[in-house]
């Protein structure tokens, strides 16, 4: 069984700038800089005016991994998270978004809706967490959780500073 997780964020920034830097590679180059490590990487990025697609690979160290489940991981974990985003309107936006764990350990999937509040943005993300470990699954997802808030904490607050600068 999956556990359930939400996410809410106000960015500093009107909607469009909100948009706009979703469907910039540029921004997403200078994310993975600022947030993540030096092995993280853009595979994919298609741009269009109607949606935004967005694959990375995405690295834990394995330092950063709770010792509880580092006797199910080899070294640090491997993640390939895809990210959509289309029917920006000018006031609202929708996405979604799906992670993998290398080797089928866990899936990560979500939905995420954008509204403009008096000019910001505010972006609100819920979704599931599975980890395929027996007996430990729920433990596990728990601490996957626990680290996709902090997470995305650090991605609005690159997103904050990568808008206030635009």
């Amino acid at each position: 069984m999956a556990t359930r997780f939400s996410h809410n964020a106000r960015i500093d920034a009107p909607i469009e700038t909100v948009y706009s830097a979703y469907g910039s590679e540029e921004y997403w180059r200078e994310r993975l800089l600022a947030v993540g490590t030096d092995k993280d990487s853009l595979d994919d990025f298609a741009s269009s005016a109607d949606s935004i697609r967005v694959t990375i690979t995405q690295h834990i160290p394995e330092e950063d991994i709770p010792d509880s489940a580092r006797r199910f991981l080899p070294g640090e974990l491997t993640i390939v998270r895809t990210s959509t985003y289309s029917g920006f309107d000018g006031r609202t936006f929708t996405g979604s978004a799906r992670a993998e764990a290398a080797g089928g350990l866990g899936l990560i999937s979500g939905d995420a809706t954008a509204v403009d509040r008096d000019g910001a943005a505010e972006e609100s993300v819920s979704g599931q967490v599975k980890v395929s470990v027996p007996l430990l699954g729920g433990t596990l997802e728990k601490m996957v959780i626990s680290h996709l808030d902090r997470l995305f904490e650090a991605e609005y607050r690159h997103l904050n500073r990568w808008a206030a600068a635009r």
